[in-house]
């Protein structure tokens, strides 16, 4: 019947279509279609609730800047952030031939080089160093609430140590105003420390040939601790280890009688470990996430994150399991404009996060570990529109339709299966402009966004859905 009906349609048709031809395409493919099998399509948004969810010291620490200081919010508290670093050797590193003049260095010394700060430019500060005695395991996830003590000897004095600011105030603006200038902390270390290691690569040259010898045999690393001072974070690009030594070239005259010197440098970079450790001020931070009922936080970094609770039960019942297609989900959340009064007393005002990961509560330590991108079936990614002061989750069916199949299929569902949470993060991408990596924002930021666990701040997820009738 519906083919016999299908034929007398385009036979009613003919006439309109050799007498005329009109560009306005508009609703053509509904009016070829039988009555009884026309689509319908239609909207409807759900409630959803949030609250904050308190992350406290425990993120993944796997990063490439180091973070360094003290920093004290009127809002969230006192922030300390310190880091360990091992440095890279490369494969086959020499030094001379025919040895170091002296058979000593001249002097060693550890540069940190600042790519920015948070907080008070001119904040006296202090920082110590101490050698690790345990390597750390590169098969290891070290989180941000590691415990620094368990890779050093806490009752030794530290190896050097140094007063500092975030900005040099001994560097003229002619200099630091120039874009090519890298500001840089530089610790002075025993000379006698850059005589071990030159001694040992010529007794034990093998301990040079690539990063992991030089770690197990010759350096396991440096432990940086603010020691005192407050008011600013340094974000450090590289911890950067530097012997400076001199050795005999033949000159002209045929001899080896012409004494240079030279700078072996092994610095902290991606092919190895650099571990930050955090420590938030957790009884504040949690007075915040229980006092705060009209509004959830999202504040870096660790801290605080948001947690949204789908209402996936009354989706899959009024929609699935009546047989509609979900054609788009969708969920947007609005900021709060920061009002002066929330930053009373605040100098130094922190970032608005740029990107938000949205990820399945069950995935929110996994996805970190694994390296994972977004596959915007379980995890999707939303930038700040700041036009809007939103941020905007599109194209959620998939992962409306994954959870509710998981529990319909009778898969083992935990009481979070209906739950994501929203983490703030930085991302990297290829020439393609295709995403590579996705990693915790440690940089200090912080927002609020519409919400709360009060009544009459839910969320809301628009639906477009369609059916045939």
């Amino acid at each position: 019947m519906k083919r016999n009906h299908l034929w007398i349609i385009l036979l009613m048709m003919l006439p309109a279509i050799f007498a005329a031809c009109d560009d306005n395409t508009e609703g053509l493919g509904e009016s070829m279609m039988p009555g009884e099998d026309s689509i319908s399509i239609n909207q409807k948004v759900y409630s959803a609730t949030s609250r904050s969810l308190l992350a406290g010291d425990s993120i993944l620490a796997r990063t490439s800047t180091t973070y360094l200081g003290r920093y004290t919010d009127p809002t969230y508290g006192t922030f300390e952030a310190d880091f360990m670093t091992q440095f890279h050797c490369v494969e086959d590193f020499q030094f001379p031939v025919g040895g170091v003049a002296g058979d000593t260095a001249v002097s060693a010394e550890i540069r940190l080089y600042i790519d920015s700060y948070f907080g008070d430019p001119s904040a006296p500060c202090h920082l110590s160093v101490y050698p690790l005695d345990v390597v750390l395991d590169e098969e290891t996830n070290y989180y941000t609430d590691l415990v620094p003590e368990d890779f050093y000897d806490a009752t030794q004095a530290p190896i050097a140590s140094r007063p500092y600011t975030a900005k040099d105030q001994t560097i003229p603006d002619s200099v630091s105003d120039n874009s090519n200038y890298v500001p840089y902390i530089r610790v002075k270390l025993p000379r006698e420390f850059g005589t071990d290691i030159i001694r040992n690569y010529y007794e034990h040259p093998e301990h040079f040939a690539d990063a992991g010898a030089f770690i197990n045999n010759v350096c396991k690393g440096m432990y940086f601790k603010c020691d005192y001072g407050d008011g600013s974070i340094l974000y450090i690009q590289q911890a950067q280890l530097n012997i400076t030594f001199k050795y005999f070239t033949v000159s002209s005259s045929g001899k080896a009688d012409s004494l240079i010197s030279v700078v072996a440098q092994f610095a902290g970079t991606q092919e190895v470990i650099q571990a930050n450790r955090f420590k938030t001020d957790k009884e504040k931070l949690k007075e915040l996430v229980e006092s705060s009922g009209d509004c959830t936080y999202l504040r870096t970094p660790a801290g605080i994150f948001t947690e949204v609770t789908l209402p996936l039960d009354e989706i899959a019942e009024n929609h699935l399991y009546v047989g509609d297609t979900l054609n788009s989900v969708k969920l947007t959340i609005t900021r709060y404009n920061e009002a002066t009064s929330d930053k009373e007393g605040a100098t130094y005002k922190m970032g608005v996060p740029q990107k938000i990961l949205m990820v399945r509560k069950k995935d929110m330590y996994t996805f970190f570990e694994k390296n994972q991108v977004i596959d915007n079936k379980t995890s999707y990614l939303a930038t700040f529109n700041s036009s809007y002061n939103t941020y905007t989750f599109n194209n959620m069916s998939q992962l409306i339709t994954n959870c509710i199949k998981e529990k319909e299929n009778g898969a083992e569902v935990d009481e979070d299966w209906n739950k994501v949470v929203l983490i703030p993060v930085v991302t990297t991408t290829d020439t393609s402009g295709n995403i590579v990596t996705i990693r915790h924002n440690l940089n200090l930021t912080s927002t609020r966004l519409m919400g709360g666990f009060n009544p009459g701040n839910d969320l809301q997820v628009r639906i477009t859905y369609s059916n045939f009738n």
